[in-house]
């Protein structure tokens, strides 16, 4: 009965989400109006922009669904890099080989970093998004979860209409608001974007040396360490202290292999900051990041993400296809990690406002839950400590 009424009460909350109110949403996109125009943004821009604006109600459904985090991560990896994909990146490699290796020796992030990244954000460029980015970003402003995030994108993407005169070009992408092959935030497009061929724009939709220069330039901003590794699988070593294995808890290469971490690469040896992270939990895949992962984590908070570049990068960079993922079970749902959290807040392991995504306060949560239980702290929030959880609940 305790689950039954808690699921309810997530649907509800949710539902109401989904809700759309036109009038209202109307009310707000007026207000935007003003606001943009008071920050000195001209209305050529502002009536470019949002003329054509409309509420989405599939926007805010998608936002509850990233893959991100309710994908395994084998099944995740496995959707995004295959034999194909990597074929195809190795021949987009070759035919943007001039290119690339300009960007390369001008910003020192390898090609295959950034062929990595434009297979994971459009496959190439195969698929830009097709939804009209005011709408979107205005859609997430409004009732979204992080709606003061999307307002500020929404004004920036004023500010991009603006800066690169595309009055008549409506500007479309994903449904969180990203555009462009490697798919920008307007705010990122501001600040990183680059005119690599000096036409006097920053096209990050068909030039391709805007394209590559603008992505590397962000990488290195960011504080990419030229000739460091991203990640490399690891084996620990029996009775390992699973608690020392998440993205926060930084040692140096050599501390770890002091405790019996194998597998590092000779390269990396000398490294002074390094973290051990378990996607799958500790019977799965180990995998020793260093700080050019951190940077990846900038471009998207997601390890599966973060993994998944560092793993398609190294195939575009070796002579066969090696990848194998484990299989695993599938991950928890929205509503079901918001039960999860409901569950070890009402056992006393406080993991703050449920909201149905398993971020660093529900995986320590569920690392106190899992000491008092004598069970590997790999702060894992899975399918089994979804059932024993759940089950002790009632």
């Amino acid at each position: 009965m305790w689950k039954q009424c808690l699921s309810g009460l997530v649907l509800l909350a949710i539902g109401n989400v989904f809700a759309g109110d036109e009038e209202g949403f109307r009310t707000w996109v007026a207000a935007f109006k003003q606001e943009a125009l008071s920050q000195q943004l001209s209305p050529q821009a502002v009536d470019a922009t949002l003329n054509q604006v409309a509420y989405l109600p599939s926007v805010i459904e998608l936002d509850r669904k990233q893959p991100e985090f309710v994908t395994s991560f084998s099944t995740y990896v496995n959707r995004r890099i295959s034999p194909n994909v990597v074929a195809r990146g190795k021949r987009m490699m070759q035919d943007y080989g001039g290119v690339l290796y300009v960007v390369e020796e001008l910003y020192q992030v390898p090609q295959q970093v950034l062929v990595a990244f434009w297979g994971l954000e459009t496959n190439y460029g195969g698929y830009l998004g097709n939804f009209a980015l005011p709408s979107a970003l205005a859609t997430l402003a409004y009732e979204g979860r992080r709606a003061e995030f999307f307002k500020r994108e929404l004004l920036n993407l004023t500010r991009v209409v603006e800066r690169e005169q595309l009055y008549d070009q409506p500007v479309s992408g994903s449904w969180a608001g990203a555009t462009g092959h490697m798919q920008f935030m307007p705010s990122t497009l501001l600040k990183y974007g680059v005119d690599a061929d000096q036409d006097g724009k920053i096209d990050i939709w068909s030039s391709y040396p805007d394209i590559f220069s603008s992505a590397a330039n962000y990488l290195s901003q960011a504080g990419w360490q030229p000739g460091a590794p991203i990640s490399v699988m690891v084996a620990l070593p029996p009775l390992f202290d699973y608690s020392l294995a998440q993205l926060t808890l930084k040692k140096s290469v050599a501390d770890w292999v002091k405790l019996g971490v194998a597998g590092v690469p000779d390269s990396a040896l000398l490294l002074s900051s390094a973290a051990i992270v378990l996607p799958q939990g500790y019977d799965g895949p180990a995998y020793m990041v260093f700080p050019n992962f951190d940077v990846i984590m900038q471009w998207n908070r997601s390890i599966n993400y973060a993994l998944s570049v560092s793993l398609l990068s190294q195939q575009l960079a070796q002579a066969e296809y090696d990848l194998f993922m484990p299989p695993e079970p599938p991950a928890l749902s929205h509503q079901q990690m918001w039960v999860l959290q409901e569950a070890l807040n009402a056992q006393g392991f406080d993991c703050g406002p449920p909201d149905g995504f398993p971020g660093a306060k529900t995986q320590a949560a569920i690392r106190r839950y899992q000491a008092s239980k004598a069970l590997p702290q790999d702060g894992y929030a899975g399918a089994a400590l979804y059932a024993r959880l759940t089950s002790s609940a009632q």
